[in-house]
């Protein structure tokens, strides 16, 4: 009787044991209490797993028929055939241990997926394109016609005008010198009506620019918006603004018709370079008045139309706004402004020249046809042509230097060249000049002239 109850006693620790064992691995397997952190389970793991090694065999009878119980699906091996001397039991491994997430175990949500919003291709109808450039000239003229001037200007011979624009806050404004020149009385009026006498600050006969100055200004100027002409291409807009025969500040509009050209100013020997073509109308009257990009920067200063009849016929001229930002301060400031000089004679070297002077197709230039004594081209060493120099013109035998480069920057003509010295040198810089000469390249270091001063 009392084996029997010991037995059953012993049968019932066997239980209780199982019992505990599977709580801990239903806590490590997360399907318990959800406050129990793993730390803790491993408590539980570790004490269930010392109590389970106190027994020893020898304390359970037909240990042969419990070599595996089972409770509620949890499994407890009790391997018979261990050595009776290891009265220790190995841990229990859970099941999720080899089918751990690999995924991320932090708090935050997994950021959404990026999405692009469509963009939305909005198309316009003929009609709209039309009423929105409409509406841009209109932006751009109630602008720039602030800064707009209509001149008038007495002379001896009588009375002429122009136009201009407002320069600075200090009240001066650019014109072309042809519109003021010999003038007696300068009379200056506004789009809102005001008029003020101006005086000639200084000139520039080679540029055919002129700054003069307001008097006693009585509102608020407002400086025209200054652009940039280096990068203009033929077909972009063009927009004048100027008071062609006396209908003041009037609105016209084209495009840049070309670039580059070298336009001989009438005041001057030298020319005006990098010149700006337009096919805007421009009249009498035009004359000192701004070119505007579709914008309404300035890039380029209305001087002259190509015409037989003096009225508009699609060709007109404006001085580049580079070469006027440059002669501009140097007229405020010093009432003049100095341009480099080399001392030469040129040509461009066309299919002409090439063919005389043997010079091979792949080199453009302009060739060096005569060198003024003293100049600093004849100080460099520049050599020009070698023939003999008549009232007639002589013969000519085609072996000047012929100039490819001015500072690495290479030159395709005549043109080139005097836009190049005009819009990036000054009197006294030193240079490098690329010359072709006897069938090779070669540099020589220039330091540049000044040209003679025109009242």
């Amino acid at each position: 009787m009392i084996m029997t109850t010991i037995q059953s006693i012993k049968k019932l620790l066997v239980s209780g044991i199982a019992a505990l064992t599977l709580v801990a691995v239903v806590a490590c397997s997360g399907t318990g209490d959800p406050a129990t952190t793993p730390s803790e389970s491993a408590t539980t793991l570790e004490t269930t797993t010392s109590q389970i090694s106190t027994l020893t065999r020898s304390e359970i009878e037909d240990s042969s028929n419990a070599d595996v119980s089972t409770q509620n699906g949890a499994v407890i091996d009790t391997d018979s055939s261990a050595d009776s001397g290891n009265s220790e039991v190995e841990p229990i491994q859970a099941a999720f241990d080899e089918d751990s997430d690999s995924g991320p175990m932090g708090d935050a949500p997994p950021e959404p997926d990026v999405i692009t919003p469509a963009v939305e291709v909005v198309e316009l109808t003929p009609a709209q394109i039309v009423e929105a450039q409409s509406l841009h000239l209109a932006n751009v003229y109630e602008d720039a016609v602030q800064s707009v001037v209509f001149i008038v200007a007495r002379t001896s011979r009588g009375v002429g005008s122009g136009s201009g624009f407002v320069w600075d806050d200090e009240g001066h404004i650019v014109t072309n010198y042809h519109v003021i020149q010999n003038s007696s009385e300068l009379t200056v009026k506004f789009f809102n009506g005001r008029e003020y006498r101006a005086d000639v600050v200084a000139f520039d006969p080679n540029a055919d620019l002129a700054v003069i100055k307001l008097i006693d200004v009585e509102h608020e100027l407002v400086p025209i918006t200054i652009g940039d002409s280096s990068d203009l291409r033929p077909g972009e807009m063009a927009i004048a603004i100027g008071n062609p025969f006396s209908n003041e500040f009037t609105m016209t509009t084209g495009i840049v018709s070309a670039v580059s050209r070298t336009l001989n100013s009438g005041f001057s020997s030298y020319s005006i370079p990098a010149v700006v073509q337009t096919d805007a109308a421009i009249n009498p009257g035009n004359s000192g008045g701004p070119l505007l990009d579709m914008n309404g920067a300035v890039i380029g200063v209305n001087t002259q139309i190509s015409s037989d009849s003096y009225q508009n016929s699609g060709v007109g001229f404006a001085v580049p706004v580079d070469l006027v930002k440059r002669v501009v301060p140097s007229l405020i400031k010093n009432g003049v402004h100095n341009y480099s000089l080399m001392g030469i004679s040129g040509e461009p070297v066309d299919i002409d020249v090439r063919g005389r002077a043997n010079v091979p197709s792949d080199v453009t230039g302009a060739i060096v046809m005569s060198v003024e004594s003293g100049s600093a081209a004849d100080n460099a060493g520049l050599r020009g042509d070698s023939g003999e120099r008549t009232l007639n013109g002589g013969l000519l035998n085609w072996d000047g230097d012929i100039i490819v480069s001015i500072n690495s920057v290479p030159m395709k003509s005549m043109d080139d060249l005097i836009a190049y010295l005009a819009l990036n040198t000054a009197p006294g810089e030193d240079i490098v000049v690329g010359v072709f000469r006897d069938g090779v390249e070669i540099a020589l270091a220039m330091t540049l002239g000044s040209r003679p001063s025109i009242s």
